[in-house]
């Protein structure tokens, strides 16, 4: 029997192998440990949205009514979310018995998760991701539907194709490791590849498949695929929870930031300095300490209002 305090370990991204693949077997033994592994996931969710909720941090000071607003808004939203682990359990134990039932995971801004699928394919999910798939897959393809970036290490199976299905198009592979990034917000879809080999191909045209090799990655532009190699391998260390830049200007920094932390960022006059930067944040510590480091090596002021989600990025 697999003990809380190991699933949670599970769910930090800090057990070993051995440790993962009791998981995995606990929950294959019954629906009923598959149910309980889910119960706890969504519970740990919630205690990472209260969390990151009272350890964010802003620059400009509300008034108190604000603040006691704020604080009605955290707690609505937390036992909101209580409530909806609480039907969404209740749900998934009634539809253990029914055919194949497809569910969704959505990721909270600021965060990530891991997934073990019915295949052994391990998931990882980024922030503002939202992923579906089945209790079971078919005999002939195992398919799931990504809006966002997802880490696959698939399970091998030459018979039965793994398919990742995105707003501008799919992956197919039979067993590999690779990263989607594709938020249809953002009209984004790159496929980067580390093992193995996967076929990349647009919406509309599924019969052109383009196979892509390791340390190849297939880049959605002017509405056709584009072939480049990998260059920064640390863009992927998002999974560790770490949001990484390398010789990246502040404006590519802050479309990423955006994406993150799903809020959005605008800049006065169209005018930012030409610096680049290279450096890690982790996603825990939020946007605001984020941009005060970005501060320390590009020149530019911020104002962000907690009412409308956004911020001004000002020149100096």
């Amino acid at each position: 029997m697999t003990n809380k305090e190991l699933l949670y370990k599970f769910f930090k991204g800090d057990t070993t192998h051995e440790e993962e693949v009791e998981i995995k077997q606990w929950m294959e033994a019954s629906k009923r440990n598959e149910a309980a592994f889910y119960q706890e996931r969504l519970l740990y969710d919630a205690t990472l949205l209260n969390k990151g909720s009272l350890e964010s941090k802003t620059i400009i000071t509300p008034p108190k009514r604000m603040v006691f607003w704020n604080s009605f808004i955290r707690v609505a939203a937390i036992f909101l979310l209580i409530t909806t682990v609480g039907l969404l359990i209740n749900k998934f134990n009634k539809d253990i018995n029914a055919t194949n039932p497809l569910h969704t995971v959505i990721v909270p801004p600021g965060q990530r998760i891991n997934l073990v699928l019915a295949d052994n394919s391990s998931i990882w999910l980024n922030s503002n991701s939202t992923f579906k798939y089945p209790s079971q897959f078919s005999k002939k393809q195992r398919e799931v539907y990504l809006d966002g970036e997802a880490y696959f290490e698939v399970s091998a199976n030459d018979k039965q194709p793994f398919i990742v299905n995105t707003h501008q198009g799919g992956v197919k592979v039979t067993g590999t490791t690779f990263n989607v990034s594709a938020y249809s917000k953002y009209g984004k879809f790159v496929t980067s590849l580390f093992e193995g080999k996967v076929g990349v191909y647009l919406k509309n045209t599924k019969e052109e498949i383009i196979n892509i090799n390791p340390t190849q990655k297939a880049i959605f532009k002017d509405g056709k695929l584009e072939i480049n190699n990998i260059v920064d391998y640390d863009e992927f260390l998002w999974r560790r929870g770490l949001i990484a830049f390398k010789n990246k200007q502040l404006d590519e920094i802050l479309s990423v930031l955006e994406q993150y932390f799903d809020i959005t960022i605008r800049i006065e006059d169209d005018c930012l300095p030409d610096n680049t930067y290279t450096g890690k944040f982790r996603q825990s510590d939020g946007i605001d300490y984020a941009l005060r480091v970005l501060q320390k090596s590009i020149n530019f002021t911020y104002e962000r209002d907690n009412e409308e989600q956004t911020i001004l990025i000002k020149n100096t």
